[in-house]
This record gives C-alpha cells, sequence and structure tokens, in this order.
C-alpha cells in the first residue's frame, strides 16, 4: 500500500520525480560551466520584465534551462561591429574575439563604410575563426547616420536575443563580452555598459589631456541635460556595451555620429541599465576617425534631442527675423518701397533659414544642399502671397509702422512654412529611411530563417544519433544510456 501526498500523488511517484530532477541535475551542471553535451557556456536565465517595446518572445523549454543547451535558440549573442578603414585591425580583432566568445554561442556582424578594402581582409580571415561572420558593406550613398547609422542597421541583422557593440580599433577589449552578457543575465538588465569611469574602469587609451577633458565634459553635458533618462550612468559617451536587441526602437532611432549609446538610452524609454568597468586601450592601427566636426555633429544631436523638431523649427524661423527685420528697415531708409524691401529681405532671410534647418532641424538629410534649396527658397517665397498683402492692409489701411507690420505677417506665415516644408521638402528623406529601415528587417529575416533551419537540422541530426544509440544491438530494447542522453 502507497500513501499519498497533498498534491494527491503516491509516495513512489514523488520518488521518481525526485530521482529524476537529481539526474537531470547530475547532467546538466551547475551555472557558469561547460556543457558536457554542447560545450557552451552555462549561464542561468532570469525572467525578465515586459519592457513596452519588447517584441513577443518564443515560448518553450524551462525558464531555467541553460542559455545554449538548446538547439534552435542560435546564437546567445550578435557582436556588431561599426567599421570605416579598419582593414589593419579587424584581423587580431576576429581572432581575439573567436578566443573570447569561446564556450559560448555566438556570431559577428560587420556592417562596413570603408574604402581601404576591409571587406576583403575580413573574407580573408574568415575560414580561419570558429565564429560566424557576415559583412554588411554600405556603399557611400547608404552611409546615412554615420557609425550610429551603422549600429541601427546592425540591430537589424542580430539573430541573437543581445547585441555587443564592439569599435573595430581593439580599444575595447573583446575579452569583456562575456562579462557583459554575464551582468545582462544575472541582473535582467536590458543594457550593459563598459564603463571607463567605475571601479576597474580606465580612460588610459584616450590620446591626450584634451580627449580626457572632451570626454569627461561631453558625459557631464549630457548628464545635465538629461538628468531623469541618464541618471546613475557614467559613462554615456561609451561605445563599448551590451543591449537586449528586443527593446531597440529602430523607428524611434535618428543616430548621427558616433554617440549611438546616448540616442538609445534617450529615445527607447525606460530601460534597466548596469554597468562594469573596463580598461580602454590604446587603438591597435591607423588613425582615429574623431574630428572638430564628429564634436559638432554631436553637439548637433544632443541639441535635437532635447528639442522638439516643431520647436527647433520656430527657433530657427524666430531667429531669421533678425535678418528680414534689419533688412527690410534699412532698404527701407534707403528708399525702397516698404514691399520691395520686404521681398528683397525676404531673400536674406531664406538663406539664413536654410542653413539653420539643415544644421539643427532636420537631421538626417539626403541628397545634395544645392538640389534642396531651390524647393526651400520656392516655399519660403510663397508665403510672400500672405505676407504682402497683409502688409499692405497692416501699413496701408491700419497704420502700423513698418517694423511691427513686418513682424505681424513672419509670425502669421511662419506656421505654414513649418507644415509645407515638413511634408514636400525633407519627404524624400523619411521615404529613404524607410527603405533603409525595410532591407535590413528583410536581410534580418533572411539570417533568422537561416539559423532556425539549420536548428532545426542540427537537432533532427542529433535526435536520430540518439534513437540509434538508444536501441541495444543485442537486444533491439531501449538501453538505459539512451534515456539519460536524450536531448529535449
Amino acid at each position: 500500500m502507497t500513501s499519498t501526498d497533498q498534491g494527491g500523488r503516491t509516495d513512489q511517484a514523488s520518488r521518481t520525480d525526485q530521482a529524476s530532477r537529481t539526474e537531470q541535475g547530475s547532467r546538466t551542471g551547475p551555472a557558469g560551466r561547460p556543457d558536457d553535451r554542447t560545450g557552451l557556456l552555462r549561464l542561468p536565465v532570469l525572467p525578465h520584465p515586459r519592457h513596452p517595446l519588447e517584441r513577443p518572445e518564443r515560448t518553450g523549454g524551462s525558464a531555467a534551462e541553460p542559455v545554449g543547451s538548446r538547439l534552435d535558440v542560435g546564437p546567445q549573442v550578435s557582436v556588431v561591429i561599426p567599421t570605416r578603414n579598419e582593414a589593419r585591425n579587424v584581423e587580431p580583432l576576429l581572432r581575439r574575439l573567436d578566443e573570447a566568445l569561446h564556450g559560448l554561442s555566438g556570431e559577428v556582424i560587420f556592417v562596413d563604410d570603408s574604402d581601404d578594402g576591409t571587406p576583403e581582409v575580413i573574407a580573408r580571415v574568415r575560414p580561419s575563426v570558429r565564429l560566424p561572420v557576415r559583412v554588411h558593406h554600405r556603399t557611400p550613398a547608404q552611409r546615412v547616420g554615420g557609425l550610429g547609422g551603422a549600429v541601427s542597421e546592425g540591430f537589424a541583422l542580430c539573430a541573437a536575443p543581445y547585441a555587443v557593440i564592439i569599435d573595430g580599433d581593439l580599444q575595447h577589449p573583446p575579452e569583456t563580452i562575456p562579462a557583459l552578457l554575464g551582468t545582462a543575465v544575472e541582473h535582467a538588465a536590458d543594457v550593459v555598459i563598459g564603463s571607463r569611469y567605475v571601479s576597474g574602469g580606465s580612460a588610459s587609451g584616450l590620446a591626450g589631456s584634451m580627449r580626457h577633458l572632451v570626454s569627461t565634459g561631453s558625459n557631464r553635458l549630457c548628464r545635465w541635460v538629461f538628468p531623469r533618462r541618464l541618471r546613475g550612468v557614467s559613462d554615456v559617451m561609451s561605445g563599448f556595451f551590451l543591449v537586449r536587441v528586443a527593446v531597440v526602437d529602430r523607428a524611434g532611432l535618428r543616430p548621427d555620429g558616433y554617440k549611438i549609446l546616448l540616442e538609445l538610452l534617450v529615445a527607447s524609454g525606460r530601460l534597466r541599465v548596469r554597468e562594469i568597468g573596463y580598461a580602454f586601450a590604446e587603438r591597435h592601427a591607423g588613425t582615429s576617425n574623431a574630428s572638430l566636426t564628429e564634436g559638432a555633429r554631436f553637439a548637433r544631436r544632443l541639441f535635437a534631442l532635447r528639442v522638439p523638431k516643431p520647436a527647433r523649427f520656430a527657433l530657427v524661423g524666430a531667429s531669421g527675423t533678425v535678418p528680414n527685420l534689419l533688412g527690410t528697415a534699412v532698404l527701407h531708409h534707403v528708399g525702397l518701397h516698404y514691399l520691395v524691401a520686404a521681398i528683397v529681405a525676404t531673400q536674406i532671410a531664406v538663406g539664413w533659414n536654410f542653413l539653420g534647418c539643415e544644421l539643427l532641424v532636420w537631421d538626417r538629410e539626403t541628397g545634395s544642399r544645392l538640389r534642396r534649396y531651390p524647393a526651400f527658397a520656392l516655399i519660403n517665397n510663397l508665403d510672400l502671397v500672405i505676407r504682402l498683402p497683409l502688409l499692405a492692409v497692416l501699413v496701408g489701411r491700419w497704420h502700423l509702422g513698418v517694423g511691427i507690420s513686418t513682424l505681424m505677417s513672419l509670425a502669421a506665415a511662419v506656421i505654414v512654412r513649418y507644415l509645407v516644408v515638413d511634408r514636400l521638402v525633407y519627404r524624400r528623406r523619411a521615404v529613404s529611411e524607410r527603405a533603409v529601415s525595410e532591407r535590413a528587417v528583410s536581410e534580418r529575416a533572411v539570417s533568422e530563417r537561416a539559423v532556425s533551419e539549420r536548428a532545426v537540422s542540427e537537432r533532427a541530426v542529433s535526435e536520430r544519433a540518439v534513437s540509434e544509440r538508444a536501441v541495444s544491438p543485442s537486444h533491439g530494447r531501449p538501453s538505459e544510456d539512451g534515456v539519460s542522453g536524450a536531448v529535449s
């Protein structure tokens, strides 16, 4: 006779379950050690709280199952490397990545903007490394957004749940990637930043005291501009970080230049962020891509992230009233009719506003400025159809001064000007960005299908091998060996 527990199960069933759990534990081993069957590093999987931007994840399997222990999960981490003229660095980088990710299932994705033969070097080295390596080369016409745009396209190509962003010049140590991944899993973090300014970190690789000053000053400026979003982040300017791909809102990203992490932290809503220290090394070979131009792009992007586009347009338009008012007053003073003076002064203001919009309002333009200016000037001169009759009424009928009448007519035209310019002059930019996004998403879908098909094939081969081992050659019955070694 057997007794039952509170759940109604028999003692025998309970003992069987306990033995099964003990046997399973003996096979899987503790977290952090390689799996004897797969050779993959064991990382405990913690449930992530659902982020508002997170895509639904596949279900199935135990929540406590080690990362990499199932054949159908694909790579654990995608290493995204934006490169520009790094032909001398990619070979040592790939070899160090191959060694650093030993025991992990990973892939390497180069998003390349080079003109020095970097893709050819990658193709030569690729057969000698264990990691799968892909190259997405962008032609000069496709290089939208600089390094940040390259990283954004890289996100769409990732087949793994985590993406690590690392520079191609070996200033970021590949050996730190397992620590980034382990921290993300242990703390259920959306972003793990490699920081130069926390315990264990060092910025000794920065060239000269001026670079140190620029780095620390930029970090402080960013935290001052976004005190809540960046609270607790010590290295906003880091180019070495891990992010959970599910929380990346590519449609909301407008990267321009080198500092994609700032864009990600500000534009992606509330993220769970952790930091670990790392030593920023000196560049292995070649010259740095940092420049005054990149500094100006960073300042412009910081301003754009803080101030909404309509407000930026209004600020540029408001500044344009200065040359317009001064031009009208001076020309009228020297004897021109006030309407003629208003027309000439408008041309001065149009040039001013065009430069302001190019620099501060529309932040990822396509095509040349020489092609955009005629359309911009035409639309801004069309507002004279509104302004001149209004100006004539204010001055001729209401007897207001030329200065105040000009100001009132400008205020009436600015709203119409914004709506028309936003929808016509810069519409091609939005279409181009959507095409780039759709292409990247399509490439990612192809990649995911390839990973899925490869996983299905590997699982089928494994199950067939297990089935063959499970049948005893002498008796034709399932052996104990076959059962204990089954792959779920």
